[in-house]
C-alpha cells in the first residue's frame, strides 16, 4: 500500500492529511492516523475537511 509514501509526503510538505481510517490500539497494522500521531503531523476525516473549507454543494438547473 501506499500509506507510508502518503504520511511521507504530508510531513515532508506541512500537508493535513484526509483519510476516512480511525486510530487503532492494534500493534499489527499501523493505521494511517496512528502514523500522523506519532509524527505530528494533522490529520482529519473527509467530513471535518469540508466543513473546515465550508464546501457548498449548489444544485443548478439541469440542461
Amino acid at each position: 500500500m501506499a500509506d507510508y509514501y502518503l504520511v511521507a509526503h504530508a510531513k515532508a510538505g506541512g500537508h493535513i492529511v484526509v483519510t476516512h481510517e480511525v486510530p487503532s490500539a492494534s500493534t499489527r497494522k499501523i493505521k494511517i492516523p496512528d502514523a500522523c500521531i506519532g509524527l505530528r503531523i494533522k490529520c482529519m476525516t473527509p467530513y471535518e475537511m469540508l466543513r473546515h473549507e465550508r464546501a457548498r454543494f449548489i444544485l443548478g438547473p439541469h440542461p
